[in-house]
């Protein structure tokens, strides 16, 4: 008898244990489905950004705020489309924009996501640099239409934080590059100075303390080897005076590489900076210490007025044409501003000093000296 109640005993604790296993499966299922059906929902009820290739080429107005310490002191830089590749600063300065920032800005929005939501509502906005005087504010324009407006804070390993005008909370944004939207002001600007086809050159004139410089384009010669027909050399005559008017006479060892590489330096030239608190009279453009005209075949002239120095070895520099002051590269001002050994060939001059060489030639009896 005993023995038979014990039985029962076991029996009912069996059924009970696979009673609670049976409970313990079913509320894990249950915590997986609730899971899953929770993060769909938050999926569900993230914001979406829409801007396909199409909607960038439409967009034709970008203002951007920076707050203070980001790109500068902060302010407000509104850059307008003009045709159907240019763009123009109308704010907080007008002055044509530089077209390839802007467009790297505006293409890289066809990219934007949203990965997922940080926090809801406004109290974390000052944890995640969102609040108003801190974030980097972005609207896009088509027309008088928003296609977006954000605001953006910090980034970290989770995206960029960033708030969505007309919806609280914090959300992590992908395929944003904070970096082509937080620039200082003089790099949304243009700073191209001229552009041409260093083939197309037809003269080069220099005139500085040292003299005055004329070099013009020779007949081609082939590049001998194997290529020899497949290309040809840009070859050039150079005449020197120390005068700056007067008679010029051949450069003594004159290598006509240097014209090409002065070109180079020359044919696709962009500022480093502008001089817009800047007078004439302060950097040395009022009588600028150097002017390089260069003549294109059509006739078209290329000219920049060189003056003093300006960050360290650096020149300011302006074109005749304009009054707007830009600093220029030492190794672009130092062309314009060379003396006439810049243009020989060293191995031969060295080797003509050794055996005592002739100088260039000199100025007139009574005529003002420029090397004095």
């Amino acid at each position: 008898m005993p023995m038979a109640t014990d039985k029962k005993l076991y029996i009912a604790i069996g059924v009970l244990v696979a009673l609670g296993v049976a409970v313990v499966l079913k509320q894990q299922k249950d915590t997986r489905e609730e899971a899953t059906y929770t993060l769909e929902g938050q999926r569900a009820k993230l914001p979406e950004i829409k801007i396909s290739e199409e909607d960038t080429k439409k967009i034709d107005k970008l203002e951007i705020t920076q707050p203070p310490g980001d790109a500068g002191p902060g302010e407000k830089v509104v850059l307008v489309k003009k045709g159907d590749e240019d763009w123009e600063i109308t704010e907080p300065i007008q002055f044509a924009a530089n077209a390839s920032n802007v467009k790297s800005a505006v293409d890289g929005l066809k990219s934007l996501k949203v990965k997922e939501r940080i926090a809801p509502g406004k109290d974390a906005y000052g944890r995640y640099d969102l609040t108003d005087d801190k974030a980097l504010h972005v609207i896009a324009y088509k027309g008088k239409d928003k296609v977006l407006e954000l605001y953006v804070g910090e980034s970290g390993s989770r995206g960029q934080m960033a708030r969505l005008a007309g919806q609280d909370g914090v959300y992590a944004l992908g395929g944003f590059s904070r970096y082509a939207f937080a620039r200082e002001l003089k790099n949304w600007r243009d700073r191209t100075l001229f552009k041409f086809d260093e083939k197309k050159v037809k003269s080069v004139e220099i005139k500085n303390e040292n003299g005055h410089f004329v070099f013009d384009k020779a007949p081609s010669e082939e590049k001998g080897g194997a290529d020899a027909g497949a290309s040809k050399k840009q070859n050039w005559t150079g005449k020197y005076s120390k005068l700056l008017t007067g008679a010029a006479a051949k450069i003594k060892n004159f290598k006509s590489d240097k014209v090409n590489d002065l070109l180079r330096a020359y044919k696709s030239l962009n500022a480093l900076d502008f001089g817009d608190d800047k007078q004439p009279s302060e950097v040395g453009l009022d009588e600028p210490v150097a002017t390089i005209t260069i003549t294109l075949d059509d006739g078209a002239k290329r000219i920049l007025e060189v003056g003093a120095n300006a960050e360290g070895s650096n020149r300011w520099a302006r074109r005749p044409d304009g009054e707007q002051i830009y600093s220029i590269s030492s190794y672009v001002g130092d062309w314009a501003t060379a003396e006439v050994s810049k243009f020989q060939d060293e191995k031969k001059k060295d080797k003509d000093d050794a055996a005592g060489g002739d100088d260039p030639p000199a100025a007139p009896p009574g005529a003002p000296n420029l090397d004095e």
